[in-house]
């Protein structure tokens, strides 16, 4: 008698779950990484964390900075002692978070434009050649309770892109707007 060859129909049922698991992964991980570089998002979520470090400083009676570069956001806290900022490295909460590759960040402080990482970098006249001195925020969140006024513009650099704007008033008080070009 000769045994016919082939797939039993429990084998193919656990090749069809692990079809679906390894889809829905990957699905899951085409989400994040889109959702990462929505400008609404990410206003959204700087406008929550300006927020959060407005209210900390003025919950903690200590001062905090928020410094945009072209690729990191980086939260600071004043040290008293030493005089200078210090980067939150260790907070769980105000960790120096990436900025998506896709999106443009244009920064405005008291009506000026701001250079943003590297060009800034370059073109300060900065006399400090410690390495380990981080530079200095551009938005403050005093523990008075107010906050250097900002305008943020987060756009995606295609030509029509979305664009977003944060912008935070002197009392702390953030507002997100949005259009389309």
């Amino acid at each position: 008698m000769q045994r016919m060859r082939g797939f039993t129909l429990l084998e193919l049922l656990v090749v069809v779950v692990l079809i679906a698991i390894l889809t829905a992964a990957a699905v899951s991980t085409i989400n994040f990484v889109a959702r990462d570089s929505d400008p609404h998002t990410e206003a959204r979520r700087i406008a929550a964390l300006a927020s959060l470090a407005a209210e900390e400083a003025l919950l903690t009676g200590r001062e905090y900075g928020m410094r945009l570069d072209d690729d990191e956001i980086v939260f600071l806290l004043f040290d008293e002692s030493t005089g200078q900022w210090q980067p939150l490295t260790e907070d769980n909460t105000f960790h120096p978070r990436p900025v998506p590759e896709a999106l443009d960040f244009e920064l405005v402080l008291e009506g000026q434009a701001i250079v943003l990482g590297a060009a800034a970098s370059t073109t300060d006249d900065n006399d400090n050649d410690d390495e380990d001195v981080p530079d200095p925020p551009q938005i403050m969140f005093l523990s008075s309770g107010e906050i250097t006024p900002f305008t943020l513009t987060i756009a995606v650099r295609e030509i029509n892109g979305e664009t977003w704007t944060v912008e935070g008033d002197l009392l702390g008080r953030m507002e997100i707007t949005g259009n389309s070009r």
